[in-house]
């Protein structure tokens, strides 16, 4: 009997991680959320409730939970679990890039900064914090904090270079020397 509750709790989750990876090919950021992505996470969150503890409140439940609910738009919602990842699991990355994403979302973009400064403590060598933090400090007016995480994030991985060209949230330095000199790539 409880072979079947440890597999049925197993089931449940991968289910759920479908619906959401479905729902994430759904979904156009240019656009609203379209109906069948709204229902894939919602769905996927009906699935989540109904396992039972602890299971629902492991970090990889907590996770997709706050995952669905971001997707959502359900930004604040979404706070609660994600920080509940974070402070168990603080390499889980994913966890404070949903953070960083739902408090900018939510106009608390010293929220947002303040996060994934903490995420880069639990994982410095994680490219996308980096570039994610120089995104929001771009957005801040932070020019010289935001121009050093954008250096790390390209010097770990190079390819966070190419995705400055088409990032609106360097718009407001993207003239700027020291973001030029960085971004360009020397022959």
């Amino acid at each position: 009997m409880a072979a079947m509750t440890r597999l049925r709790r197993q089931a449940i989750l991968r289910q759920a991680t479908g619906y959401i990876e479905l729902g994430e090919l759904l979904v156009d950021a240019a656009t609203p959320l379209p109906a069948s992505a709204r229902r894939v996470f919602e769905r996927a969150l009906e699935m989540l409730a109904e396992l039972p503890e602890p299971t629902r409140s492991l970090p990889h439940a907590k996770l997709l939970e706050g995952e669905a609910l971001r997707a959502l738009g359900r930004w604040d919602e979404a706070l609660v679990p994600l920080r509940t990842v974070t402070e168990s699991e603080p390499d889980r990355i994913e966890a404070w890039l949903g953070l960083g994403w739902c408090l900018k979302r939510l106009g608390r973009l010293d929220d947002a900064i303040a996060e994934l400064k903490r995420g880069i403590l639990a994982a410095p060598r994680q490219p996308i914090l980096h570039y994610n933090l120089s995104c929001y400090l771009s957005l801040d007016g932070s020019v010289q904090a935001a121009i050093e995480h954008l250096t790390q994030a390209i010097a770990i991985d190079g390819r966070f270079r190419v995705l400055t060209e088409a990032e609106p949230d360097f718009d407001p330095i993207r003239t700027d020397p020291r973001f030029v000199a960085v971004t360009s790539v020397t022959v």
